[in-house]
């Protein structure tokens, strides 16, 4: 299985705002690739454009996505986005 470790803050930074940022970590991911762990080491901040445009990257991704190292004020921004998606 070949796996791929992204750490969040080295690759884009500490603050996550721009949705374009994330876009372009999932495009370039390899076709060969099973399995991407997605590192939040170190991330402080998370805007709701860009956990939407991780959690749709994510869904529609060929391969699976996995979090380690969440925190928590990026865990409940996941949370109300797909709160927020199940009442659509």
């Amino acid at each position: 299985m070949n796996e791929l470790k992204i750490v969040l803050a080295e690759k884009i930074g500490k603050d996550l705002g721009q949705r374009s940022k994330i876009e372009e970590i999932f495009k370039n991911i390899s076709p060969n690739i099973n399995k991407v762990t997605m590192d939040f080491t170190n991330v402080e901040f998370m805007g709701r454009s860009f956990a939407q445009e991780y959690l749709n990257q994510k869904k529609f991704a060929s391969f699976e996505v996995i979090e380690e190292n969440v925190p928590s004020d990026v865990e409940k921004m996941f949370d109300i986005i797909l709160k927020l998606n199940n009442k659509k």
